[in-house]
């Protein structure tokens, strides 16, 4: 599998194992922010989960965010000892980057206010725009975590690095309505470039995933940065106001045959970056994930792992990831505590326990 830049060769072992997952009959699950935030846990350094608590092994794959790095899901520093417990206890590890708009605040504050689409940002943040340097010294910040994530034999810890997310919806300032495919193209590309080429990171596996439902090859590429510059083809998909019959287990199941397709045709890797269940309306008002009670499909995930197995394409996935436990009201695994149970709790050990699932631990540390 031929990219623009060298790797470490333990992310050439990274991507060994990805690939053999997705040759092999089982698939890996992985949570976001499994290892720092969540409902049951009291330890926030990687070493406990909502997951783990449940079901007795933490998610096969951790995923992470910069936002950390800017203290709204903890500090770097922090996360680097979460990166380095959760790699000992062999967990694969993915950052994603839900990027500030760099045209607000100041010149090194990060805004995340409600204008978080205004201010032609992609456009300004390139090369020649006023606000290039500011975001290269947010690079500069991806580059060092890089760095400082070391694992016990002194090398750097491989990780997959998941920018510009959902690029063909419009709820982020690189969305399809604030750039052009060709402009979103050349900004993963500089994004790609700066990191891997100039600062010479080495241990980043990168991955391009639009949000799904995806009907065509066309609709999927249309933002597509080259081969030269993925190694793994993602999905974001979510079941939003899921009801029995609402046809979203087979539009998942056609996305991903499609996404199968390409990445045969371009021998790249392939995952469910994100998915969840969505139920979006709770007695309070708006509400995302898993409602605490009453919630439509009571065994959602073990309907969705026999959907995504039910095809080729979902067969071969090497991952599907589902999004953080934030709070008791903002959750998408189920959890439980001295005096909560939720109430799919039962569903969702039955799907971790299944043979065609994978929980951590998937390697030994010394990988």
């Amino acid at each position: 599998m031929k990219t623009k830049y060298r790797r470490s060769d333990k992310l050439e072992s990274l991507l060994g194992i990805l690939r053999d997952f997705s040759d092999s009959d089982k698939i890996m699950f992985g949570q976001q922010n499994c290892g720092h935030i969540g409902v049951s846990i009291n330890a926030t350094d990687g070493t406990e989960s909502d997951c783990k608590n449940l079901t007795g092994s933490h998610p096969a794959v951790a995923g992470i965010d910069t936002l950390s790095f800017l203290g709204y899901e903890g500090k770097m520093t922090d996360l680097v000892t979460v990166v380095k417990n959760l790699r000992r206890q062999g967990l694969i590890i993915t950052l994603s980057s839900h990027m500030p708009n760099f045209t607000l605040g100041g010149d090194e504050f990060y805004d995340y206010s409600p204008n978080y689409t205004d201010g032609d940002c992609g456009r300004r943040i390139m090369p020649g725009g006023d606000l290039n340097a500011k975001y290269r010294r947010f690079l500069d910040m991806i580059a060092e975590f890089a760095s400082l994530c070391i694992d016990v034999e002194g090398e750097k810890i491989p990780m997959i690095f998941r920018p510009f997310h959902e690029c063909n919806g419009d709820w982020f300032w690189w969305g399809k309505s604030f750039m052009t495919d060709k402009e979103f193209i050349d900004l993963f590309r500089y994004t790609v470039d700066y990191l891997l080429g100039e600062k010479g990171v080495d241990n980043l596996a990168v991955c391009y995933s639009p949000n799904g439902f995806i009907s065509s090859e066309d609709e999927y590429l249309a933002r597509y940065p080259g081969d030269e510059y993925i190694d793994i083809m993602g999905l974001d998909l979510y079941n939003d106001k899921p009801h029995k019959g609402d046809g979203f287990f087979h539009k998942l199941s056609s996305s991903i045959d499609v996404v199968y397709k390409i990445s045969q045709e371009r021998g790249k890797i392939i995952a469910l970056t994100e998915i969840g269940y969505r139920s979006l309306e709770t007695e309070n008002g708006y509400f995302e994930g898993l409602a605490p009670m009453d919630n439509t499909i009571p065994d959602w995930f073990t309907e969705l792992l026999d959907a995504v197995t039910s095809t080729e394409g979902g067969r071969r996935l090497s991952y599907m990831l589902t999004w953080a436990n934030f709070s008791d009201t903002q959750f998408w695994i189920p959890f439980v505590t001295e005096d909560f149970r939720h109430e799919m709790a039962d569903d969702f050990i039955k799907f971790a326990g299944d043979d065609r699932i994978k929980m951590a631990p998937v390697f030994d540390f010394n990988l």
